[in-house]
């Protein structure tokens, strides 16, 4: 019989402003601040599903705070998911951005 210990999941390496779906305006763009927590220095990946519906660009690394900017290329109605990963780890889903 195993412990209830061993099936707690490790806690999030990266923090998102932003973790609730929402609709970006084709040729608009938002930005987004990712937190790193647990004292890694490691830069998060950030990524999303679909590049031909938002294109990335980093913006800034301010402290443990990182600031990644999506802009909406797609064409309305299209949707994908925000991504980031630590290295060593698998990503993670933060929000899906859909265009409006």
């Amino acid at each position: 019989m195993t412990s209830s210990a061993s099936v707690v999941t490790a806690a999030k390496s990266v923090v998102s402003d932003t973790t609730v779906n929402f609709t970006l305006k084709r040729g608009s763009a938002y930005c987004f601040k990712m937190t790193v927590v647990n004292g890694s220095t490691a830069t998060p990946n950030f990524t999303v599903g679909n590049g031909s519906v938002l294109k990335t660009q980093y913006v800034a690394k301010v402290g443990n705070d990182y600031y990644f900017r999506v802009y909406a290329i797609g064409t309305p109605g299209q949707s994908t998911g925000v991504y980031t990963q630590m290295p060593g780890e698998a990503p993670v889903l933060q929000c899906a951005v859909t265009i409006g």
